[in-house]
């Protein structure tokens, strides 16, 4: 390449670099925090309904037995699969998108609406909710039908199986997905044939499509609940439930100082609440007991908590939790360290700092004593090996 030229491929860099910044700017959404909530409204003038004011969830009661309703937004649903709602575009979470970001609107936006549902039956013989016989319609005149598990078991054409297999890509990996999705759905949808007998109760997921962005108002129809059944199993008394909803949409650029603060306001909250191992300590040798320990390991948690809290700002490391082993030698010195097991924490980096914090954690030094005489603690000095549970979360504080 000519000199020329290059001064020339330079020239042309400098005056791009500007326009490729604008537009850049342009065409990457700036980060959005985007929530959808659906807020329970009681019926005016009518007691069969109530409202839990811990949950939320709208109470309505069948003489003396009760259907429970409780709008379930994606935090919740993500809590409820947390193993599967962090992998971004590959989250498995069969309700929500996980913690995945839409490019294009720079927000994970809502897979479903999802309810739970719960029916306690207190003092009929048996009843029973069909689910697929539960409808949502909005204040946009869409009624909305419910998603069964299975193809053949939807009424109205909405099932997972066909909402997954329409998206299922040709990969091994797209069919384990797949499979994993519909059997948490196996799992935690409300079932088709559910009977419900005196002094039982059961709970589930009842799922329709997401509701459009004009939606104000919604309410969830559950219809033909039985709750008396004749000698021959046909249903006698039917009625119908109906749980309204107010709709709240936030849309909120996350500016910089906005995610400075909410950094600034993140904590490490460590657990070592778990089971935990001590081999080879001494009966009553204080240098190596639980309590000795315990306070050895709460003494390095500022250090550990810088482990954990710069990584996970940089989207390095998830929270989690993990088992570690060390000896403690009988200088009162570790000897060796190392992590036996790990859940959530995807980071070697991080689980290499825990163990050079470890690493320099000092005891008393141990000296062998006879095995008879008035010492409370007797034998030789053996190293003693410990395993112990460290579990990683993070709030926000006050």
């Amino acid at each position: 390449m000519s000199m020329r030229f290059k001064k020339r491929y330079l020239v042309s860099l400098a005056l791009l670099l500007p326009f490729l910044v604008v537009v850049t700017g342009f065409l990457t959404p700036p980060e959005i925090r985007y929530s959808s909530i659906l807020e329970s409204v009681l019926p005016e003038n009518d007691t069969d309904y109530s409202l839990d004011e811990d949950t939320q969830a709208i109470i309505y009661d069948i003489g003396g037995s009760s259907v429970e309703v409780r709008f379930m937004n994606e935090e919740e649903l993500n809590n409820q699969f947390p193993e599967e709602s962090n992998d971004g575009v590959y989250s498995t979470n069969p309700y929500t998108y996980g913690d995945w970001i839409d490019p294009d609107l720079g927000y994970t936006p809502v897979r479903f609406t999802t309810f739970q549902v719960a029916l306690i039956n207190r003092t009929f013989a048996k009843m029973k909710i069909d689910p697929t016989e539960a409808i949502l319609l909005t204040d946009q005149g869409e009624a909305l039908h419910s998603y069964t598990f299975s193809v053949a078991a939807a009424r109205f054409g909405n099932s997972f199986e066909d909402y997954y297999r329409t998206r299922r890509g040709m990969s091994g990996n797209e069919y384990y997905r797949y499979e994993m999705r519909l059997g948490m759905v196996r799992g935690k949808n409300y079932g088709l044939d559910e009977i419900i007998f005196r002094g039982d109760s059961y709970s589930g997921l009842i799922t329709f499509n997401p509701l459009r962005d004009d939606v104000q108002r919604c309410q969830l129809q559950l219809n033909d609940i039985i709750y008396r059944f004749d000698a021959f199993n046909r249903p006698v008394d039917i009625t119908d439930a109906y749980f309204n909803f107010n709709r709240i949409v936030e849309r909120e650029v996350i500016s910089d100082e906005m995610r400075t603060a909410l950094m600034n306001r993140e904590r490490v909250r460590i657990d070592t609440s778990g089971n935990r191992q001590f081999v080879d300590n001494r009966v009553n040798d204080n240098a190596r007991s639980e309590y000795a320990v315990d306070r050895a390991i709460e003494s390095v948690f500022p250090q550990m908590e810088t482990c954990f809290l710069d990584p996970y700002r940089r989207d390095e490391v998830d929270p989690g939790n993990m088992l570690v082993s060390f000896t403690i030698a009988t200088d009162g010195t570790i000897s060796s360290q190392n992590v036996i097991e790990v859940e959530g924490i995807n980071s070697e980096d991080f689980m290499n700092c825990i163990l050079n914090v470890i690493m320099n954690l000092n005891f008393d030094a141990i000296e062998d004593m006879p095995l008879e005489g008035t010492s409370i603690v007797k034998g030789p000095a053996e190293p003693v090996n410990v395993l112990y549970p460290l579990d990683f979360m993070v709030y926000l504080a006050d």
